[in-house]
Order: C-alpha cells, then sequence, then structure tokens
C-alpha cells in the first residue's frame, strides 16, 4: 500500500485581519464620475496624437532648423565665422604651428573684386538649382501650351529619371564613404573592418553599376552582422540606417529613362521637335548645358571647412566655429527654407565686406506690408530681398526690397556711425539705378535698432516649411 503523504496546516497568524471582499454589482458603475475636482489637468497627448491633432503651426520638424530662422545672429555669422578662421590661422602661424600655403592661399581666393559681383552672384544662382537649362525651359513650355494632367504627369516622371541618372555617381560615392568610415570605425574588429574596406573599394569602381545588385545584396548582410557586433551603437546604427536609405535611393530600373522619355515625345508630334528634345536631354545628362559656371565663393567654402576639420590645431583653437557654419548652411536654401541664398564676401583693395542674401522669388503680395505699383497693369509677381552686409569698423546693414515689375521699394537700416549720410543716400541710390530701366517707389532710410532673423523678414516662411503646396 502506497505510503500517505503527510500535509501539515499551513501556518497563519491568527492575528491579521482578513480582509473582507466586497460583493460588487455589475450594475454599479467601477467608478464615480461625479467630483471632478480633483483633476488637475488632460493627460497630456502622445507625440502622435500631438502631430495628428496639434495646430500646423506647431508641426513644423525638424524644430533646431525653426529654431536657427528665428536666431538673428544666424544672419552674416557664416561668412564671419569663416573671415575669423583666418585669424586663428595666422595665430597658428606666430606659434609654429605647420600651416599650409594652400590653406592661406584659401583665405585670399575666397572675396571677389567688386566687378566680379555681378558674374559670382549669376553663378551661384545657376548652382541653386539641378533644373535649369534648355531641357527644363522646353518642358516649362509644354506645360504651358498644353496644362493637362497627362502632360503634367509625363512631365513629372521624365523629372525624376533624370534625377535618378544624375543622383547615381553620388550615390555610390556617398556609400563607399560611409563604409570607409564604418572600416575605420570598426577597425579593432578585423574581420568586419576589412569585409567594409574591401565594399568600398567596390562601390567606388567602375563597374560598381554593372555588380549594383549583388553589391546591395553583401551590403544587406555586412549591415546585419554590425547589427550583432558588441560595438553596435546608436551612432552605427545611425549609419547603418544611412546606408540603408542611399540603397534605396539607387534606381536600377534601366528602361526608366527611355520610358519616361518616350512619354513626353507622345506630345510633341513635330519630328524636329523631338530631334531637339532628344539632344537637348543628352546635353543635360552629359552635363553640356550647365557648363564651367561654378561659383568661386562656394567651391573655395567648401574646401577651408574640409581642410579646417582635418586640422587638428585648428580645430583646438576654434572647433566651435565649425558647428556656426555648419548651422548657417543649414538654414541655407533646403526643403525645409525654400529662399534662394547668396554668399558675398568683397574686397575692393581698401576694404572687405561680408553678407548673405535671401530672395523670396514668389513672395505672395497680399500677406506683405509692401504694396508695388506695377507699370503695364498686368499682375506681376513680386520679389522679397533681404541683403545683410557687416563692413569691419563701420557695422551693420539690412536692406529689405521689394521688386514688382520695373519698381522697387527699398528699406534700409545703417549702423549709427552712418546718421550724418542717411538723407543723401536716398538721393545717390535713386541716381545709381538710372541705367537699369528700374526705379525706385519709396526708399526708407533709418538707424538699424536691432537685427532680425529669416522669420521676421519672411512671415511666411514657417507655413511654407510645414509641407509641398501641391495646388497648380
Amino acid at each position: 500500500m502506497a505510503d500517505i503523504i503527510r500535509a501539515a496546516t499551513p501556518i497563519t497568524n491568527k492575528n491579521i485581519v482578513q480582509p473582507m471582499r466586497e460583493h460588487l454589482s455589475a450594475d454599479i458603475a467601477p467608478f464615480d464620475v461625479s467630483d471632478m475636482s480633483k483633476i488637475s489637468k488632460t493627460r497630456p497627448d502622445s507625440e502622435l496624437l500631438e502631430q495628428n491633432n496639434g495646430n500646423i503651426e506647431k508641426q513644423m520638424a525638424p524644430e533646431v532648423l525653426l529654431d536657427m530662422l528665428k536666431d538673428p545672429t544666424v544672419t552674416v555669422n557664416f561668412i564671419r565665422n569663416i573671415l575669423m578662421l583666418q585669424e586663428i590661422i595666422g595665430v597658428i602661424s606666430m606659434q609654429n604651428h605647420p600651416v599650409t600655403e594652400e590653406f592661406e592661399q584659401l583665405f585670399n581666393e575666397l572675396a571677389v573684386k567688386p566687378e566680379k559681383l555681378a558674374e559670382e552672384l549669376i553663378n551661384q544662382e545657376q548652382d541653386s538649382t539641378a533644373f535649369k537649362g534648355d531641357l527644363f525651359d522646353t518642358l516649362r513650355d509644354m506645360i504651358k501650351e498644353n496644362p493637362t494632367d497627362e502632360v503634367k504627369t509625363a512631365v513629372t516622371n521624365l523629372l525624376k529619371a533624370v534625377n535618378t541618372e544624375n543622383c547615381k555617381p553620388e550615390i555610390l560615392k556617398a556609400l563607399s564613404g560611409t563604409m570607409t568610415y564604418l572600416s575605420e570605425t570598426l577597425s579593432p574588429n578585423r574581420h568586419l573592418s576589412e569585409r567594409l574596406h574591401i565594399l568600398a573599394e567596390k562601390f567606388a569602381a567602375p563597374d560598381a553599376e554593372k555588380n549594383f545588385a549583388q553589391l546591395k545584396t553583401d551590403t544587406a548582410q555586412m549591415i546585419r552582422d554590425i547589427s550583432r557586433s558588441i560595438m553596435f551603437n546608436g551612432k552605427l546604427s545611425s549609419l547603418c540606417s544611412m546606408i540603408t536609405y542611399n540603397l534605396s535611393r539607387y534606381n536600377t530600373n534601366t528602361d526608366f529613362l527611355s520610358e519616361a522619355a518616350r512619354d513626353v515625345m507622345a506630345f510633341i508630334p513635330e519630328d524636329d521637335a523631338r530631334t531637339n528634345f532628344l539632344q537637348r536631354l543628352y546635353d543635360c545628362l552629359a552635363g553640356f548645358e550647365r557648363g564651367n559656371t561654378n561659383s568661386k565663393v562656394l567651391d573655395t567654402l567648401v574646401k577651408i571647412l574640409h581642410k579646417q576639420t582635418n586640422s587638428e590645431s585648428v580645430m583646438q583653437l576654434k572647433g566651435e566655429s565649425v558647428e556656426s557654419v555648419i548651422h548657417s548652411l543649414l538654414s541655407s536654401p533646403s526643403n525645409f527654407t525654400p529662399l534662394l541664398h547668396f554668399v558675398i564676401p568683397i574686397d575692393d583693395g581698401i576694404f572687405k565686406a561680408f553678407g548673405e542674401m535671401w530672395i523670396n522669388p514668389d513672395e505672395e503680395e497680399k500677406k506683405t506690408k509692401k504694396k508695388s505699383k506695377s507699370i503695364s497693369g498686368i499682375d506681376e509677381r513680386m520679389i522679397h530681398m533681404l541683403l545683410v552686409f557687416d563692413i569691419p569698423d563701420v557695422g551693420r546693414f539690412e536692406t529689405e526690397l521689394w521688386v514688382k515689375g520695373k519698381k522697387i521699394n527699398m528699406d534700409i537700416f545703417c549702423p549709427p556711425i552712418m546718421d550724418n549720410y542717411t538723407n543723401e543716400l536716398s538721393a545717390d541710390l535713386r541716381k545709381s539705378i538710372d541705367f537699369s530701366g528700374y526705379s525706385f517707389d519709396e526708399i526708407k532710410v533709418g538707424k538699424l535698432e536691432k537685427t532680425r532673423s529669416l522669420v521676421e523678414v519672411f512671415p511666411t516662411l514657417p507655413q511654407k516649411r510645414t509641407g509641398i503646396n501641391v495646388k497648380i
């Protein structure tokens, strides 16, 4: 007979009073909402709900860029920081730190002579958009002559195809550069570092486009291996995400461009016009249309920034100036700041001046404080401009212009040192444009009381940053 298991009685403290379970009816509400005196505030929405339910003016992302646009110190500080580096380089030279002749020469090449200013501004304007040239003028004329949805769709697809073809070399270059950086970062892991180095060389090779499918597969496997590494962190995660994004941008459909071009030619009935269109398309893809129009100032700035970040001596003395310059670059033209932007350093041999100019080529006149009269009576667009100059030992000038047709309204604010010249300035300005066919409607000259931010000058800028205006 099997033994019977002896179970002892549980030991309990007889002094503990067991709580009585209250019998609740299903008809009784689980809580009383009649007394709301203890509710101090509503529960804050999550970020997702706030994005969906909040005011559209609060949905401007990334917010850091908008904060920069609200900061008056952003204007002109871009060039000011660059010129401050020149003084720092001089200090390093006095301390016998090695400074190359190329670095000093770059600063000497940065400023332009007054007679070369117009050419430099034209070159910067040419670089402001990729959609310039005979091909894009032809496409614009097509839409004006036949503004149907079919034509607009065909033109849009062609623009996507052209942009895809032009971006392919840059995407491969970016992938190769990121792989190289990752290889150096993961150098303690020799196996991963060597594989990344090989991938970087393959993306930079002439046959990278031909072998892109295999490279994409190898890169995806590499990203998985990196994510399993003990060195994996937030920074590496961001770099891997960047690689994935660049891989997705690369279009491997070799027929995309030819199909898009064929759809556009369906709306060009004449044979000669078709031939001209194909020639312009070829010239655009080959880079013949743009020609040698690179901005001397912008090219020099890129070289200076590159050498500054690679110079340990400069970074130790004034490394924060890199951040200031990058902030100004972020506030410059982009999908977040739809303004034309010009960098203007001038040296006439006696004085040096540095400044920046922002232009809204399609200002909404009903939202601006200025009204310009049109000579022709035709409804012409309003161009709104802000020109800020800083002249050493003189001060800061802010000039705001509204141009409609051939009529100009101008507000110019001068530093205190110019108080004795403000009365003469208006007459001199009117006389200075007599040759151009333009004329001033109104000129206001005053003292610069405080510097203004881009948002103060262009109040509609935050609304433009909220998304894409899809109105036709």
